[in-house]
């Protein structure tokens, strides 16, 4: 399984995921959005890497799949309490991924949110951006 069939097979699997609102989900391997698409929260999955390394002596490859994840949602306003629903979407996501497996047996082993919010994206485009990285590994 190459590294965009586990980015299609974990959009899969949080299009399913109930994050409080209507969202899009979709895997794309360029992110990039205009500001009147994201009204409504939307989540990309995107393949970042493959890393390949000798597991054991016996010479046992194993490859991880580094994936990933942003949210993201226009701000229509100031107000600081309209982070919380997107916020909220992020750390659903990292509890759904935290030893999730594939149907492939590839097996999530790590997860964090990093950022939380591009503040950037917030004050000058007033788009909440937050991105969840995951590594999936399985041996080859």
């Amino acid at each position: 399984m190459g590294i965009a069939a586990t980015a299609d097979a974990v959009a899969s699997a949080l299009t399913l995921l109930d994050l409080g609102e209507a969202k899009t989900v979709v895997r794309a391997f360029l992110p990039y959005r205009d500001r009147e698409q994201l009204a409504q929260l939307t989540v990309t999955v995107m393949p970042r890497g493959i890393e390949r390394s000798i597991a054991a002596r016996s010479g046992l490859v194993q490859e991880d799949h580094a994936v990933e994840v942003a949210v993201q949602k226009r701000l229509d306003g100031p107000d600081e309490a309209a982070l919380a629903p997107p916020v909220a979407a992020l750390e659903a996501i990292v509890g759904h991924l935290t030893g999730f497996t594939l149907a492939t047996g590839r097996r999530c082993i790590e997860v964090r949110i990093e950022p939380l919010l591009a503040e950037d994206h917030a004050v000058n485009l007033r788009v909440f951006t937050g991105v969840v990285q995951a590594r999936f590994r399985t041996h080859v």
